[in-house]
């Protein structure tokens, strides 16, 4: 990914400054009888809690792209989620109800002074409440990537604080001197995963080290932070997700080439065609390593990545709910990967998994699928 150049120079004091804010209003005050502690708790979990309250964005311009993935997820929910849906105005939130179509679950529009892309997991972090507090953190980067030249990233950049804002009192909002996207990490309620982007994008720039880069992701996070290395150059929800149990998923791109005929292969709807190289095979197996290290067990799940670097058939982009004793995962398809939709699943089933299948085939070649359209506000 390109990093903000010089133009962005002149953000670096004021995120400082709101760095410095964030750590007061996060990290736990320690010591001193009667001081108070910290309202801020840890990121949520990917895998584990039942999911309450989610937050999707939305524009009419992107219904081509967006409207099938959303209405197979939203009419899947159950009557206990209510989905906040981040808008322009009111006639979008009514033109996605009425493209869904009838669901269970509570449809929320949170309308926005400001422009929006329809793809929310990037904008920010959800931090648990702790003690007394109710109220979910969220925390935003210090800018979005192509914020300069992109109207709509732009009003990406503040989507966080529309949210407190519209949400309030049960919804805050910081902004971290950190950047990263949303998507650069998946975690359980001990661990979270990082990608090297985050690395990259951070290392003389907001810390002078790596080890003080971790550190400061664990304060922020309230998590072991295991800071991947030798991964594919994608979000990190792209090729692994935590599965709960210590356990987590991890793509293997020679699993899928052997499930295959060349045939098969050749016909799958990617840009460059699949790309099951030893050289690619290698960086999902580095990303298993790592996880193993961490004291994880692995599970591989097929995955085919394109030939462009970009575009995945993956079945890792998912929403993993943890309710009443039973694990579902809403688990993206796609037409012309029969064969790695049917693998997939039966990988989920034996990790302890229902299956809600999502058909992602609208959205998967603009570089993203389920879980890159879906943030979670508050699980259980």
């Amino acid at each position: 990914m390109d990093a903000p150049g010089k133009a962005a120079n002149w953000k670096w004091p004021v995120g400082i400054v709101l760095g410095l804010i964030a750590a007061v209003l996060l990290m736990p005050l320690l010591g001193g009888e009667g001081r108070p502690k910290s309202t801020v708790g840890s990121t949520q979990s990917d895998c584990d809690g039942a999911i309450h309250e989610l937050v999707i964005q939305y524009t009419p311009d992107s219904a081509e792209i967006v409207v099938a993935p959303f209405r197979d997820f939203l009419c899947q929910l159950p009557a206990a989620v209510t989905v906040h849906v981040v808008v322009r105005d009111r006639a979008a939130f009514d033109d996605l109800a009425r493209r869904v179509g009838t669901t269970t679950c509570t449809l929320h529009p949170v309308i926005v002074e400001h422009e929006i892309t329809s793809w929310a997991r990037d904008r920010w972090l959800a931090l648990r409440p702790a003690g007394d507090s109710h109220a979910i953190t969220l925390l935003s980067p210090q800018g979005e990537l192509g914020a300069d030249g992109w109207p709509a990233r732009k009003g990406d950049e503040t989507v966080g604080e529309s949210l407190a804002s519209a949400l309030a009192p049960d919804v805050a909002a910081v902004r971290s001197e950190l950047y990263f996207d949303g998507g650069d990490f998946v975690a359980d309620n001990e661990t979270a995963f990082v990608t090297p982007n985050v690395r990259l994008r951070n290392l003389q720039r907001t810390v002078e080290t790596e080890q003080e880069l971790q550190q400061r992701l664990e304060e922020l996070l309230g998590l072991k932070v295991v800071l991947l290395k030798g991964a594919p150059d994608h979000h990190a929800g792209m090729y692994m997700m935590t599965a709960g149990k210590r356990r987590v998923v991890v793509g293997d791109p020679r699993l899928a080439a052997t499930l295959l005929t060349a045939e098969q292969a050749n016909a799958l709807p990617l840009k460059g065609g699949p790309d099951f190289s030893d050289e690619t095979a290698a960086k999902f197996d580095a990303v298993a390593e790592q996880c193993r290290a961490a004291g994880y067990e692995v599970i591989r799940i097929p995955i085919a990545p394109g030939g462009d670097g970009r575009t995945y058939l993956t079945y890792l982009n998912s929403i993993l709910d943890d309710r009443d004793g039973q694990r579902v995962v809403y688990l993206p398809q796609f037409a012309g990967a029969e064969v790695l939709n049917q693998a997939a699943a039966v990988v989920w089933r034996q990790a302890g998994y229902e299956v809600k299948p999502v058909d992602c085939t609208s959205c998967y070649s603009y570089f993203g699928s389920l879980r890159c359209l879906v943030s979670v506000l508050r699980r259980e």
